[in-house]
C-alpha cells in the first residue's frame, strides 16, 4: 500500500457533544515501565485534546485486602500488576479493573475472556463516570477486542477493533484458537481499523469468503517535537557527554524488547561479520529489562568473543532520554521479523537518522528503500551486514537519507494530526449508526 501523507490542517476542537470512548488495552505505560504501550497513550491523549472524553481499561486479576494476596499466586500476580499502574497518566483517567478467578478451576470451566468480559460488565455498571459511553475501543484484535465483543453483546455499546504488531498475523498462526477469536470480532466489531496497510490486508487474509469487510488504516504518528534532529555541534557534544558517549565514535542504535523476534541474533552476527568496518562505531542496546523464559540477556553479549568493545547494553530508557540518545546517533536498525508499525522507526526517521529495517508491517509504506532509509528481508543477516556496512562508509548517504528520512515524517503526521482522522472515523460511525445505541 503506498503511503499517502497527511495534509496539515488547523486542530478544531468539536463543538458538539463530546464522544465518550473506553479503550480496552493490556499495553499501557506503568510504573517502571513508561514505554509500555506508548503509541497507544500518545494516541489516547491526541483524542483527549480533540475534545473526546476518554477512559482506559486495564485489567488484573483480584486479590483479597489485608496482606492475603500472598497464600495464592493469581491474588499475589494481581497484587504485583495493580501496584505497578497509574491512575492517571499525563491527563488520562486509568481504571483497574479486578477480574475474580473462580477457583477451584475445575469446577467452573470459563475462559480468560469470559472472566475478563464479566469483569468488564461489572465495572462499568458500577462506575458512573463509565456508562453511557459511546465506544468500546479495543487493542489488538486476537484478545482485547475478542473480550471486548462479547462486553459489546451485553451492554450493547459500539466497538471498534484496531490490529498492531503481530497481532493479526504471526500470532493467529502459531496458535490456531486465536483464529476463532478473529472470526468473532470480525463479526461482531462495527469498526475495523489497522495499524498500517500490510496489517489491514494481513486481517483480511482471515475473513471468511462470505463476511469480507473493510479493515480502515489509522497510523499513530510521531512525536515530531520531541523527536527531531540535532540543533548543531553544541547541542550534540551536550547530549554526548550526558549519556557517555565518546566524541570520536560513531554509533549504531537498535531499540526493541530483547527477543529473538526482533532480530537480535540477526543484528548481532551482522556486527561480527562486519570485521574491521565496526572500527570507529558502536553498537547503542536499548531494551527494557524483562524477566522471561525468551529474554536474550544483551548484557553478557558485550562480553561475547567479536563483541567485546563494539556494543553496549543501555537498560530502558525514559521517553524523553531516548529522543535525545536519537540525535546523536547515526544509524538506526531494527531487523525484526514482524512488525505492525514500529514506533521506533518512526522516531528514529524523525530525529534524522538513517535507518535500516525489515521490510515488515508498514515500514515500506513510510520507508522508500534507497531514498529515505533501506529495507532488507527480515531473517537475512547477509542482507543486513551489507545494508550496515554501504551506511556505514558513506557519510553523505547517511545524511541524505536522514533528512529526507525526517521530512517524511513531517508529511506522515504527529499524534494529533493521526489522532484527528481516527476521531473523524469515530464521529462519522456514530453519526450513521446513532451515538448510545
Amino acid at each position: 500500500m503506498a503511503y499517502r501523507p497527511v495534509v496539515r490542517r488547523p486542530v478544531i476542537i468539536p463543538s458538539s457533544e463530546e464522544v465518550k470512548i473506553l479503550i480496552l488495552t493490556g499495553n499501557y505505560p506503568r510504573k517502571g515501565g513508561l514505554n509500555n504501550g506508548i503509541f497507544i497513550h500518545q494516541q489516547v491523549k491526541a483524542l483527549l485534546q480533540l475534545g473526546a472524553e476518554c477512559h482506559v481499561l486495564l485489567l488484573h486479576n483480584w486479590y483479597p485486602r489485608f496482606g492475603l494476596h500472598k497464600y495464592h499466586p493469581y491474588w499475589q500476580q494481581g497484587h504485583d500488576l495493580r501496584s505497578t499502574l497509574f491512575h492517571t497518566y499525563e491527563g488520562v483517567p486509568i481504571h483497574h479493573v479486578p477480574m475474580f478467578v473462580r477457583m477451584p478451576g475445575r469446577l467452573f470451566p470459563e475462559t480468560h475472556y469470559d472472566r475478563a468480559a464479566r469483569a468488564i460488565v461489572k465495572y462499568i455498571k458500577g462506575h458512573a463516570e463509565l456508562q453511557g459511553a459511546d465506544l468500546l475501543y479495543a487493542h489488538f484484535m486476537t484478545d482485547n477486542a475478542f473480550i471486548a465483543a462479547k462486553v459489546k453483546d451485553i451492554l450493547g455499546l459500539q466497538l471498534a477493533a484496531i490490529a498492531r504488531g503481530d497481532d493479526i498475523h504471526a500470532w493467529p498462526e502459531q496458535d490456531p484458537s486465536l483464529r476463532d477469536n478473529l472470526t468473532y470480532v470480525f463479526r461482531h466489531a462495527d469498526l475495523l481499523l489497522a495499524n498500517s496497510g500490510r496489517l489491514a490486508t494481513d486481517a483480511r487474509k482471515w475473513m471468511q469468503p462470505g463476511n469480507m469487510r473493510e479493515v480502515g488504516v489509522v497510523y499513530n504518528g510521531v512525536n515530531t517535537e520531541a523527536y527531531r534532529p540535532v540543533t548543531d555541534d553544541a547541542e550534540k557534544m551536550h547530549l554526548r557527554e550526558k549519556y557517555g558517549l565518546h566524541t570520536g565514535t560513531r554509533y549504531l542504535i537498535c531499540v526493541a524488547t530483547p527477543v529473538a523476534l526482533k532480530g537480535w541474533h540477526e543484528l548481532l552476527a551482522a556486527v561480527k561479520a562486519l570485521g574491521s568496518d565496526m572500527d570507529g562505531w558502536e553498537l547503542l542496546m536499548v531494551a527494557h529489562l524483562r524477566d522471561h523464559h525468551d529474554t536474550i540477556d544483551l548484557a553478557a553479549k558485550e562480553k561475547e568473543p567479536g563483541l567485546t568493545g563494539k556494543v553496549r547494553y543501555i537498560p530502558g530508557m525514559r521517553p524523553a532520554d531516548l529522543a535525545e540518545l536519537f540525535r546523536v546517533c547515526d544509524i538506526f536498525v531494527l531487523p525484526s521479523y514482524n512488525e505492525g508499525m514500529a514506533n521506533a522507526v518512526l522516531e528514529a526517521m524523525a530525529s534524522g537518522i538513517a535507518v535500516v529495517a525489515t521490510d515488515v508491517g508498514g515500514h515500506s509504506e513510510v520507508i522508500e528503500n534507497g531514498v529515505d532509509g533501506m529495507l532488507i528481508r527480515p531473517r537475512s543477516e547477509g542482507e543486513l551486514t551489507e545494508a550496515m556496512r554501504t551506511l556505514m562508509r558513506d557519510e553523505a548517504l547517511r545524511s541524505s537519507m536522514g533528512t529526507r528520512a525526517c521530512a517524511r515524517m513531517l508529511r506522515f503526521g504527529d499524534y494529533l494530526q493521526n489522532g484527528r482522522r481516527l476521531l473523524d472515523i469515530f464521529t462519522q460511525h456514530l453519526a450513521t449508526r446513532g451515538k448510545r445505541s
